[in-house]
């Protein structure tokens, strides 16, 4: 329902995996849906599904106040309710002061009805056919361990984190995968490694319409600035491991001088813990750069999320009337795919398929 009504979704977001060791009761987030306004300023969307109608079911009040808590904690600015009993009236106006919108299995099922056409209902990542991608990727890269900690990340953790780093993971994630691409294969193992190809790099295009949104609100003579330093830091600031840096040249100057070492070895040694961006940082620079001169992006995300979903690991053309639906303007979104490419091959080395699923 939330993707085609407009927004970027992913389902069952793992919550236990971000919080552990720590133990948890609540598993994952049974939808996490993210949207733009016109001023690209990015909207997080939470839902919570219960299909219960038992004595020991849930209630939609408890239900309620319980999702406005979990709301506040990852940080969404609204919230859905959805449960097989219909709430009251009450319930649905408390929910609506606590920015959480309490539905039933019934209001579902009428707009299902009403506004989703049946090639709708399998389409990109969503539905039937892409839950059980995920769960056949899931259980091939099992016996891989640099895969299964891929899949983890594109599943949990890299929703918990800046769009800095995400991005980053995004490439990492997809370099990586360079080394296990096999192109005359096509079995299970090549299946997953399509399917975190295209999970890679949907979430890694929503995560430069973001950052293209922070883009738009910062000064154009500091924003190559920001952007190497964002992307340079990791749990510490920049500026905090340049402060380290210095002071660690310094001892090691001493400790060099004390030694006996010579000008060339200390000259060396000079700015060793100085943090630095990854080498394809001009790269998303120019990437961000050229999509932030554009009209509009909010789609953007669903769109590439449908065309490399439906292209790498479907496997098959994609009908106009579904990129009509999704809402991105047909040229703009060849362009922009094609923009994203580039980058890709530059700074990840993606494979040929992977490359022709995004420009073809």
């Amino acid at each position: 329902m939330c993707f085609w009504q407009g927004s970027y979704v992913r389902a069952g977001v793992d919550l236990q995996r971000h919080y552990y060791p720590d133990p948890l009761l609540i598993t994952d987030l049974d939808l996490l849906a993210y949207s733009f306004t016109p001023q690209m300023k990015s909207v997080k969307l939470i839902g919570e599904a219960k299909s219960g109608t038992g004595k020991s079911a849930p209630k939609p009040l408890d239900r309620v106040i319980w999702l406005a808590g979990l709301q506040r904690i990852v940080r969404a600015d609204h919230a859905i309710l959805l449960t097989a009993t219909p709430p009251s009236e009450r319930v649905r106006d408390l929910a609506r002061t606590l920015d959480v919108a309490a539905l039933s299995t019934g209001d579902l099922g009428r707009w299902e009805q009403r506004d989703l056409a049946e090639m709708q209902q399998n389409a990109g990542s969503q539905g039937p056919e892409a839950w059980q991608a995920t769960a056949s990727t899931h259980f091939a890269v099992k016996k891989e361990p640099v895969l299964e900690r891929a899949f983890w990340s594109l599943r949990s953790e890299i929703w918990f984190v800046s769009p800095w780093q995400a991005t980053k993971r995004c490439v990492g994630i997809i370099a990586e995968l360079r080394k296990w691409w096999t192109p005359t294969l096509d079995d299970d193992d090549q299946a997953a490694l399509r399917w975190l190809y295209a999970e890679a790099i949907s979430v890694l295009g929503l995560q430069i319409v973001m950052l293209v949104g922070l883009a738009r609100s910062t000064d154009p003579r500091d924003w190559r600035q920001q952007v190497e330093d964002r992307l340079a830091e990791g749990l510490v600031p920049a500026h905090a491991m340049r402060t380290l840096s210095k002071a660690v040249d310094m001892y090691v100057a001493r400790a060099l001088s004390a030694a006996g070492a010579d000008a060339t070895l200390k000259a060396e040694s000079v700015g060793a813990f100085e943090p630095a961006p990854p080498p394809w940082t001009e790269q998303l620079v120019e990437l961000i750069n050229r999509l932030a001169e554009e009209s509009t992006l909010s789609e953007l995300p669903r769109h590439i999320d449908l065309v490399i979903h439906e292209r790498l690991v479907k496997r098959r053309h994609i009908a106009p009337d579904l990129l009509q639906i999704c809402g991105h303007d047909l040229a703009s979104g060849e362009r922009h795919r094609r923009w994203l490419a580039a980058f890709l091959r530059s700074a990840a080395e993606i494979p040929d398929a992977v490359s022709k699923a995004l420009t073809a």
